[in-house]
């Protein structure tokens, strides 16, 4: 995209993340923008190409996220604190109507949405118990498979649940727990270790 063309998906992420994407017209965007609408068109030929650059920004950043921890400096215990941050951060920032208009009327873009989180969430979780394992910190009899599946399962089963209010689905304390549950259950002795340090739990 050319410098107008990311100014205007910047801008039109905003007002679908703001105010779901049924509740954005092509006028709200001339408008927002200080453009005629057929400039805009000019630059993208419809809506649908709107809410595919700004569903192509929302996975770049998601993977920029969980990409910005420097490995060589940390260990695998301390990457996955990192994931857990970066998925509060998601659950704090979710934008129900825009999933929900997403997965309404864009069902391909939501398909593609869905599919390119989903390996991309796959593949750091198995690199990063591969590398636990081989640095003692993990346990060595873990099956990466199917811990990996189960932990995206966890993930979204938490955007699904009915189980939760609304306030403890935001809360940090509900990913935390659900974090714990699943770190100790993968931690070696060793690993525990760095893990009481991280929650700062005395063991002594």
């Amino acid at each position: 995209m050319n410098d107008k063309s990311t100014i205007i998906v910047d801008n039109v992420s905003k007002m679908f993340l703001e105010y779901g994407i049924r509740g954005v017209t092509m006028d709200d965007i001339a408008q927002r923008l200080s453009i005629s609408k057929k400039t805009l068109y000019t630059y993208f030929e419809d809506k649908k190409e709107l809410v595919k650059a700004v569903v192509k920004i929302i996975n770049c950043e998601i993977d920029k996220d969980f990409s910005s921890l420097d490995k060589d400096k940390f260990t695998a215990i301390e990457e996955l604190f990192h994931f857990h941050e970066v998925h509060i951060r998601m659950i704090q920032t979710n934008k129900p109507a825009f999933i929900y208009d997403l997965k309404k009327y864009y069902p391909d873009l939501f398909s593609n949405f869905e599919k390119f989180k989903h390996e991309m969430i796959y593949n750091k979780f198995v690199s990063n118990l591969n590398r636990g394992i081989m640095e003692g910190l993990y346990r060595k009899d873990l099956d990466v498979d199917l811990i990996t599946k189960i932990n995206i399962i966890r993930l979204e089963s938490m955007m699904d649940t009915h189980l939760f209010s609304p306030e403890e689905f935001m809360s940090a304390n509900l990913c935390s727990e659900l974090f714990k549950y699943i770190i100790y259950g993968i931690t070696s002795d060793e690993g525990r270790k760095i893990v009481h340090k991280k929650f700062k739990i005395d063991k002594n």
